[in-house]
């Protein structure tokens, strides 16, 4: 990877420090990475430096309490790169790459695609949940946990690429009966 990469991923990371947020927090952010990383892998997608990339940023200005955080991580990123002499073609692509990872959203590069998939795919993660349990379900992750199950029957449609579809469903057992276990704590 290049150094240029490496830092700007080093400086996306230090937003992290002092972070609260249990399902937003880095370690979030590192399986958005790697599942990035195995999506890319699957559909032959082969710049797997600038996924981790843009996969460290997707979620940075959440950290600050921007919100709606998509664009002002775009913005970010794109910012911190132009800042560090990168192509104003590689900045943009980051920027593209993130702006649009909502479920709601329609990413328009393969990247995008890509990160926005791997990010809601995340949402199913036992691991993410977990924490929250953990943490004693403050109200935020009660909220998102609800929305989660309530949304459920629309995914896996909102998955671009059918390998996502495929790792969802493999994933969703997994959910279900972790959900299951825990939902009288906080009725």
């Amino acid at each position: 990877m290049n150094q240029t990469y490496v830092d700007s991923i080093a400086k996306a990371k230090s937003y992290y420090k002092g972070y609260k947020d249990v399902i937003h927090d880095l370690s979030h952010t590192e399986r958005v990475v790697q599942k990035a990383k195995e999506i890319a892998k699957a559909l032959d997608y082969n710049d797997q430096d600038f996924l981790e990339l843009c996969g460290y940023w997707h979620d940075v200005a959440k950290t600050l309490g921007k919100e709606p955080h998509e664009e002002a991580s775009a913005v970010m990123a794109r910012d911190d790169l132009l800042e560090r002499a990168v192509s104003q073609d590689v900045a943009d692509s980051t920027y593209e790459a993130i702006r649009f990872h909502k479920s709601t959203a329609n990413p328009i590069t393969i990247e995008g695609k890509i990160i926005r998939d791997a990010d809601k795919l995340e949402i199913f993660s036992v691991i993410r949940w977990q924490k929250a349990q953990q943490a004693g379900w403050p109200d935020y992750c009660i909220e998102d946990l609800k929305k989660t199950i309530a949304n459920m029957t629309k995914y896996p449609d909102v998955f671009t690429f059918d390998y996502t579809k495929e790792l969802y469903e493999k994933k969703l057992p997994e959910f279900k009966k972790f959900y299951n276990s825990v939902k009288t704590e906080f009725k």
